[in-house]
């Protein structure tokens, strides 16, 4: 049914509508806008592409589908769509950097937006938000993430590669906070995916380039404002990383996001940045402050509504710590498999959980999983019949 919304058979824009293909070259370019924007809303779309030579392609369920019956995108059509979103002030900063992040509001809804250039033209690409701050049960996350918003202090990363709603779940452990405890909490990105309305918190929130320089001099002076919590986009380099372990050092809990598959591979990013010589003292920092990683993907659900996290959960005890500083990181997975009883979880057994639950199928499953052997046996043991 998904992709009958975006083929030919999609519906067919009514002959006197704005942006019958006959007038698409007299539009008006916020309208334009506006019109696409709801269509995401319509397909529940959570991405769309808009790029040079293409009609729109949104991305439904993973899938990116082509809106075959609109037009495709024209120079003038971009460069029109790149002046409807980006401020005066942006400007100089799009062409120095050639790229810019933004959030744009319409219809209600906030999008977070990309705008590129690709092989000389404009590219821009969006991302449909959620409607409100979801909360850790809404949103089906595993328990153990509102424990570790209750924490005083420590370091918790969510990682997987872009489009696993890491920044999502990380706004549900804050709501969580604002909903229980009587906070101070900063938030530093870019840009400004969720607003927070203030119930038993109180928040500042940071935008890149609006109100900070960068992430390093925010987080570096974010200690003066007296914050109990600090969550910031994404660890990009050695400061922001130094930074995170010395809030998190002086009593912070820091909420932020690392780029990788696996708690093995976070923990190798993240030391990776620094020089040899400085590695060991990283892996005793990361021991000491880590408290939590939380690899999240986003998996297709058995009957086709929506989407479904899976997560991998490594939570820091003894054995994790002395994994880390003894660099045994190719222990780590075992390290998790043999604490199980302590709310740990590999990706692989959250996805057989799924399978057994009937929330995911056995083909999703092995499309998503680290280790398809594993998958089997695991299904296999449990005595679960895998029908081809």
């Amino acid at each position: 049914m998904t992709e009958n919304l975006v083929t030919s058979s999609a519906p067919k824009i009514p002959m006197d509508s704005e942006f019958h293909e006959s007038r698409w070259w007299n539009f008006d370019p916020e309208m334009y806008l506006s019109f696409l924007l709801h269509l995401m809303v319509m397909y529940e779309a959570s991405d769309i592409y808009i790029t040079y030579g293409e009609p729109p392609v949104f991305r439904i369920m993973q899938e990116a589908l082509r809106l075959e019956w609109a037009m495709e995108m024209t120079d003038d059509v971009l460069e029109n769509f790149r002046n409807v979103l980006l401020k005066d002030s942006d400007e100089a900063n799009f062409w120095e950097d050639k790229a810019m992040d933004l959030w744009y509001s319409m219809h209600g809804r906030r999008y977070r937006v990309n705008i590129s250039l690709q092989s000389g033209h404009i590219m821009i690409v969006a991302r449909l938000l959620a409607e409100k701050v979801p909360t850790v049960d809404e949103m089906w996350l595993p328990p153990i993430l509102k424990k570790l918003a209750h924490t005083s202090w420590w370091i918790v990363f969510v990682s997987w590669p872009t489009g696993s709603g890491k920044s999502t779940t990380l706004a549900a452990m804050v709501e969580e906070i604002n909903q229980t405890r009587h906070k101070h909490i900063i938030t530093i990105e870019d840009p400004i995916e969720y607003v927070f309305e203030p119930k038993k918190s109180v928040f500042e929130q940071k935008q890149l380039w609006r109100d900070v320089s960068c992430f390093a001099t925010a987080m570096k002076y974010a200690v003066r404002q007296r914050p109990d919590v600090i969550l910031f986009g994404e660890i990009r380099d050695p400061d922001s990383v130094r930074y995170a372990m010395s809030l998190a050092e002086t009593g912070h809990l820091v909420l932020t996001t690392v780029h990788s598959r696996s708690a093995e591979q976070a923990i190798n990013r993240i030391v990776s940045m620094f020089p040899s010589d400085e590695q060991a003292q990283i892996q005793n920092h990361l021991a000491e402050n880590m408290i939590a990683i939380i690899i999240q993907k986003l998996v297709k659900r058995k009957d086709k509504h929506g989407m479904l996290a899976v997560h991998e959960i490594l939570l820091n005890n003894t054995p994790v710590s002395n994994t880390i500083r003894e660099n045994k990181l190719n222990q780590i997975d075992n390290v998790i498999f043999t604490n199980k009883k302590y709310w740990m979880q590999l990706l692989d057994e959250c996805l057989v959980n799924r399978v057994v639950s009937g929330d995911i199928s056995y083909h999703t499953a092995m499309d998503n999983a680290r280790d398809q052997w594993a998958i089997k046996r695991w299904l296999e043991q449990l005595g679960i019949k895998i029908s081809n």
